[in-house]
């Protein structure tokens, strides 16, 4: 249910290719990853009917339809029959079967970190299934299906999502608070992370982020390996701009050493790697003005992805166009935001995207900009609005760059303003 969506169109793919019979529906026919469950050979219907798992022995759906719809005509008739779950206890019980199981954990960094060490295990010959929560551009794809024992997840903190993944290798990542409207304190998204570590299998190991306070606030292994920015070797080329890349980068050299895979290897795959789609992604170039977008939605990844513009782009201005993702986060975070966007010249601020969340009535984006304290930040709630403004305030040929920021819809904004200049 939901099949378009880049979870449920992966998980699709692996399960028809290790021999389920899979089908799925999806309300939105526009939804960007139906084309690659139709080359899957997957059948799917557009709209919601309860028809549609009269013969299923199980339905996997995304977290998110539990805070839309409880009581919608498919997943009523699902939890009555007794085969609902959503589609990560899917994977974690039945794909995750009798594999070697890698995954990567964190709050910033999940999708780069996991698609790198597909592809690094790929370079080598290891020939791994992937599960990644964005495309990568090497692959046209968000997952690689592979014939070997090794297996690699995207594991996602949110609803406890990775509740069911039992892990032979943990990349941990830097965490910091998130879902607030899930996990409701940190020592509770600690815990969770906590649980999740402890599900290691017998002699499993952790490689992760020594730099992450939080991380350290875990207890992990004693065979853990911890890898530190401050490692980062001198003769290491990035394909990607940005210490958080390089903190990246590093997760995959420590895991590559380990699995004894040579550096050189290890450092084509990085030298090379062409990137996710919507991670610091270029979308064009119009009278001298850059457009890129990129799927950030917290505060921490606002300064990253603003660090690694200004590292391509020392002298340029830079205008930042966010699309705040859930009211309760940007709430939470308030405090946080004004030193996140200080390296933006000039910021706009769309209306909030409420995704699984209702409307609160008594915060909006306002409130935000407010917070900011910033010489030019403004509230403009419409894309098309920003747009206007934008291609009335930005000059040609001025070196101006923009950077639209969220995980909403503000990935069509990106291309109405490289349109419209």
């Amino acid at each position: 249910m939901g099949i378009g969506g880049s979870g449920l169109a992966g998980v699709a793919q692996i399960a028809k290719f290790q021999g389920y019979n899979v089908s799925g529906c999806e309300i939105n026919p526009e939804a960007p990853y139906l084309d690659m469950v139709k080359k899957a050979g997957i059948t799917f219907y557009i709209g919601h009917d309860s028809s549609h798992i009269k013969n299923s022995d199980l339905v996997a759906v995304s977290p998110h339809v539990f805070y839309l719809n409880l009581n919608h005509p498919e997943t009523a008739l699902a939890r009555k029959k007794g085969i609902l779950m959503k589609w990560q206890d899917f994977m974690g019980k039945y794909l995750h079967k009798d594999k070697f199981l890698i995954c990567v954990a964190g709050t910033h960094g999940k999708s780069t970190t996991t698609a790198l060490v597909g592809l690094l295990l790929e370079k080598a010959g290891l020939d791994p299934t992937v599960e990644v929560g964005a495309t990568v551009k090497d692959w046209h794809n968000n997952i690689k299906i592979g014939k070997s024992k090794y297996f690699i997840s995207e594991a996602d903190e949110f609803h406890d999502n990775f509740a069911t993944y039992y892990s032979d290798i943990i990349v941990l990542t830097l965490v910091e608070y998130d879902h607030p409207e899930f996990f409701g304190s940190i020592e509770n998204m600690l815990a969770c992370y906590q649980r999740f570590i402890d599900r290691l299998k017998p002699g499993g190991k952790v490689i992760y982020n020594a730099d992450s306070p939080m991380v350290n606030r875990l207890k992990l292994p004693a065979n853990s390996l911890p890898y530190h920015l401050s490692e980062f070797p001198a003769d290491l080329k990035l394909s990607q701009p940005g210490n958080h890349n390089k903190l990246n980068a590093l997760a995959i050299l420590k895991l590559g050493n380990h699995l004894k895979i040579s550096n050189k290897t290890i450092y084509q795959v990085l030298k090379n790697f062409k990137g996710l789609d919507r991670r610091l992604e270029f979308i064009g170039e119009s009278h001298g003005i850059k457009v890129y977008d990129d799927y950030a939605n917290h505060p921490s990844s606002y300064a990253a992805t603003i660090s690694a513009v200004k590292e391509l782009y020392p002298t340029s201005k830079l205008w930042v166009v966010i699309e705040p993702h859930t009211f309760s986060r940007l709430r939470v975070m308030l405090d946080e935001l004004p030193e996140s966007l200080k390296g933006a010249d000039h910021v706009i601020v769309s209306k909030i995207f409420a995704s699984r969340e209702q409307d609160p009535g008594d915060f909006t984006s306002q409130d935000i900009v407010n917070a900011l304290h910033h010489p030019d930040a403004h509230y403009i709630p419409e894309f098309s609005d920003i747009v206007s403004h934008l291609t009335h305030n930005l000059q040609p040929k001025t070196n101006n760059i923009i950077l639209v920021m969220g995980s909403g819809n503000s990935y069509k904004l990106s291309r109405q303003l490289f349109e419209s200049l």
